[in-house]
């Protein structure tokens, strides 16, 4: 067999890549996937199967699961941070970037808890959004030895919300689930909870912990909104002050 027939067909071994399939069709498919069925039921194969092709494509285009979903992370929140940020002042820079954010989780729901509880750690970074984050707190008047935590505060507080506010409901059973958890609601015992019982009204279906829908159904726009006002207003106040040792 001549050497050159030789090569070619060590690299067909080498790279298994199917015809037509790209990195960007890839981790547009298995964005498809997580809207369509949730992580749970995320896999390599189901999304191979999906492609038509072999698990190992996926991996050799991409990677393994784990870098599959940090891609498709990356690639729902690619637009929080503009190509060119707006010259306005860190708090309007920093509610814009809280909004696009909560704004880019929503369209796809499904993705929160890999933001969240399922997330891991730093295979993407997603250093524009560190780096637009970081000069608002810098333009804000934040002292260094302050920048870290309050970089920390500013970044959970934007992930904490939107994965509560968009939890994953039980997938077995939702309507009898909705239902027990509305019905045990309505039937607080005044006497024990006076306090939650006189305010329950106004917190049913709108209240973390107290609701049987979800943010993709019911939006927490008002919560949301007092939420970014309260950290903007903790920076503003508290940014000259140092951390208690």
């Amino acid at each position: 067999m001549p050497r050159e027939q030789k090569a070619r067909r060590r690299a067909a071994r080498a790279a298994p890549v199917a015809v037509g399939l790209s990195r960007a069709a890839i981790i547009d498919a298995a964005l498809a996937e997580i809207d369509l069925g949730g992580l749970p039921a995320f896999s390599l194969r189901g999304l191979a199967r999906a492609l038509g092709v072999n698990a190992n494509v996926i991996v050799w285009h991409v990677g393994n699961r784990d870098t599959v979903i940090a891609e498709v992370i990356a690639h729902v929140l690619r637009d929080v941070v503009p190509s060119e940020m707006p010259e306005e002042g860190w708090e309007a820079r920093l509610r814009g970037l809280f909004a696009r954010f909560r704004a880019a989780m929503r369209r796809h729901p499904n993705t929160a808890p890999l933001i969240g509880a399922d997330a891991v750690s730093n295979l993407r970074p997603d250093l524009p959004l560190i780096e637009a984050i970081l000069s608002a707190l810098e333009e804000a008047g934040v002292q260094p030895e302050r920048i870290c935590e309050t970089y920390n505060t500013v970044q959970a507080a934007m992930v904490g919300f939107v994965t509560q506010e968009l939890a994953r409901l039980p997938t077995e059973d939702l309507p009898g689930w909705q239902a027990r958890i509305r019905a045990g609601l309505e039937a607080v015992d005044a006497g024990r909870f006076p306090t939650l019982a006189r305010h329950l009204p106004r917190l049913m279906n709108r209240a973390f912990i107290l609701r049987w829908q979800n943010g993709a159904e019911v939006p927490m726009e008002s919560s949301f909104e007092a939420f970014v006002d309260c950290v903007i207003a903790s920076i503003a106040t508290s940014r000259g002050e140092p951390w208690m040792q």
